[in-house]
């Protein structure tokens, strides 16, 4: 959680929770809880807190886990500045914040949802990826898919 003191930074991470099963891979969607709509793990970092970090935070606190290590994906998208309540103290002339995505391996992790979200569902891309709200979701379930289904 935010202290009064911390400004938030002006980015997003996303993160995708995976885990190895004995056959193949699934990734955890998270429903929130104040949306319903189905997502991973996202926030933002606090100013001066390095985007790696803000992400093992952020899945961290939402999946009720041990500081995670994280996988950095190429995936990137970017969000209008217009929809954070920490805009009002951002330079006036930034019009997107840039979204971060990464990936968390949960292989052998009992998930405990933070208020965040009040479902987590776990399935392979193709399930996953028919939950899934926002096209930055899906940009990064794939990239990972794809570089676990190649390694």
């Amino acid at each position: 959680m935010m202290s009064q003191n911390i400004k938030r930074a002006p980015f997003q991470v996303l993160v995708v929770p995976f885990r190895k099963t004995a056959e193949e891979y699934e990734f955890a969607a998270l429903k929130r809880s104040d949306m319903s709509v189905w997502q991973f793990v996202a926030g933002g970092g606090d100013e001066g807190e390095p985007v790696e970090q803000a992400a093992c935070r952020e899945a961290s606190e939402e999946l009720g886990l041990p500081v995670l290590a994280v996988i950095k994906l190429q995936s990137m998208a970017t969000v209008p500045a217009k929809f954070f309540r920490a805009r009002s103290y951002w330079p006036q002339d930034l019009y997107v914040v840039p979204e971060y995505a990464f990936a968390a391996d949960c292989t052998g992790q009992d998930i405990r949802l933070s208020g965040e979200h009040n479902e987590v569902v776990w399935g392979d891309v193709d399930q996953i990826m028919a939950l899934l709200n926002w096209d930055s979701n899906r940009t990064a379930l794939w990239e990972l898919g794809e570089r676990l289904r190649r390694s």
